[in-house]
């Protein structure tokens, strides 16, 4: 499994030149993306894995209307900005998530993509520089947190441990 740390570190600086808006516009289509990406992978899989797949997809959709939500009572009368790019959560283990076959794989890629959206969403945390954004950051590294531990406990199952 190859996770490509040059494009984390890439988006890395392009988030740290971004301003509030532009931050809270890429985290909503970060989410839809990742929607995206996740029912991609149900279709994949079969089981305990689609249907983990499927609410982490739900989950996903979930926080964009939240950030949605608040983009609106933030900045009244404007669009989010449209980011044509995959969510950096994913991004690195896109290729293989793309090739995934089989059920410890896609758990492994899954895991991996959600320790990296934690990192990632307690780092927009640090350099939101509205207080709402910053805990709306910070609630969604706790989610992150959560639908890790529950593909640890989903992959521990699979393999035996």
């Amino acid at each position: 499994m190859v996770i490509d740390v040059d494009i984390i570190q890439d988006v890395e600086i392009l988030l740290k030149n971004l301003n509030g808006y532009e931050l809270l516009s890429y985290a909503i289509c970060n989410e839809k993306c990742g929607a995206e990406t996740y029912e991609w992978l149900a279709k994949r899989v079969e089981g305990m894995l689609a249907d983990e797949f499927l609410q982490l997809a739900g989950e996903k959709r979930k926080h964009a209307a939240q950030m949605s939500e608040l983009f609106e009572r933030l900045y009244p009368g404007m669009k989010p900005l449209e980011f044509n790019a995959p969510p950096l959560d994913t991004l690195p283990v896109c290729t293989e998530m793309m090739r995934v076959g089989d059920v410890e794989n896609a758990l492994a890629l899954a895991l991996i993509s959600e320790a990296m959206g934690r990192d990632i969403y307690r780092k927009l945390q640090r350099m939101a520089g509205d207080e709402e954004v910053a805990t709306l950051f910070g609630e969604l590294a706790a989610i992150k947190e959560n639908a890790y531990e529950r593909l640890l406990k989903l992959y521990n199952e699979v393999i035996g441990e």
